[in-house]
C-alpha cells in the first residue's frame, strides 16, 4: 500500500468521525423542543404538547434521512454465520442484555446523569417520550452508532482482531454518548452496547439490533410508566 493511498484512508476515516459526530449532533438538537419543559418550568401544557410533537417531526425527518444515508452504504464484510434462528437468538441476546444490566446495577450504586434528565423529561409528556424513547430513538441510535459507524468505520470485520477493535470502539463510544464522561456511569451502558454492537455484526441487518434495542427501551419505558402511576396514586 501507497504512503499516499495510507494517508487518504486515514483521513477519510477521519471525516468519517466527524460526519457521525454531526449526526449525533443534529440528534441531540431534535430531542431540545421536548426537553425544554423538564429543564425550564412555567411551560404551559399545550406548550409542552407543542415541544413534544416538534422533537417527534425533526427525528422522523432524522430517521429518513439516516435511513436513505445507510441504505447508499455498501454492507459490512463479515466472517461470522448468520444465525439460522433469528427469533431464539434474539430471545437469548436480550436475557444476556438484562442480565448485564443486573450487574451493572450492582456495581454502578448512582444513577447515570443521562438517566436522571430522561425521568425528568418523561414526566413532562409520558405518551410523546414513550414514542420517543421506546421507537424513535433506538431507531436513530442504532443507525447512527452500529450501522453508519460499521459502514463507514470499520467496514471488513473479518478476523478477531477486527472484530474485538471494532467491538470496543463502538461499545465505548455509545456509552460515552449516553455519560459524556468517563465516570462509573459508564459500566450502566457497556451491557447493551457490547450486545446491541455484537447483534448487529452477527446478524449484518441493523433490523435486528433495532427490534432488540426497543425492546430493552420498552421494559424501561414500561417501569418509569408503573413508577408514576404508584407516585401518583
Amino acid at each position: 500500500m501507497s504512503k499516499s493511498h495510507s494517508t487518504n484512508r486515514t483521513v477519510t476515516w477521519l471525516l468519517n468521525i466527524v460526519k457521525l459526530i454531526g449526526l449525533f449532533a443534529l440528534y441531540q438538537l431534535a430531542m431540545i423542543p421536548t426537553m425544554m419543559p423538564a429543564i425550564r418550568h412555567g411551560f404551559s401544557a399545550t406548550a409542552t404538547l407543542i415541544a413534544g410533537v416538534a422533537s417527534l417531526v425533526l427525528l422522523g425527518l432524522l430517521i429518513w434521512w439516516l435511513v436513505t444515508i445507510y441504505r447508499r452504504q455498501a454492507p459490512i464484510v463479515t466472517s461470522l454465520s448468520r444465525p439460522t434462528r433469528p427469533v431464539l437468538t434474539i430471545l437469548g441476546l436480550f436475557i444476556l442484555v438484562e442480565l448485564g444490566n443486573v450487574l451493572a446495577g450492582l456495581i454502578v450504586k448512582q444513577t447515570p446523569e443521562n438517566q436522571v434528565i430522561l425521568d425528568k423529561v418523561f414526566t413532562t409528556s409520558p405518551v410523546i417520550n414513550v414514542v420517543m424513547m421506546a421507537v424513535l430513538a433506538p431507531i436513530v441510535e442504532e443507525l447512527i452508532f452500529r450501522g453508519l459507524m460499521y459502514r463507514w468505520l470499520f467496514p471488513r470485520v473479518t478476523n478477531w482482531v477486527s472484530f474485538t477493535v471494532a467491538l470496543v470502539f463502538a461499545s465505548l463510544v455509545f456509552a460515552l454518548a449516553h455519560t459524556l464522561s468517563f465516570s462509573p456511569a459508564l459500566l450502566a451502558y457497556l451491557p447493551i452496547a457490547v450486545v446491541l454492537t455484537f447483534t448487529y455484526v452477527w446478524f449484518n441487518d441493523i433490523r435486528y439490533s433495532i427490534a432488540l434495542h426497543i425492546i430493552n427501551n420498552s421494559l424501561a419505558m414500561v417501569g418509569m410508566l408503573t413508577l408514576q402511576i404508584g407516585r401518583a396514586s
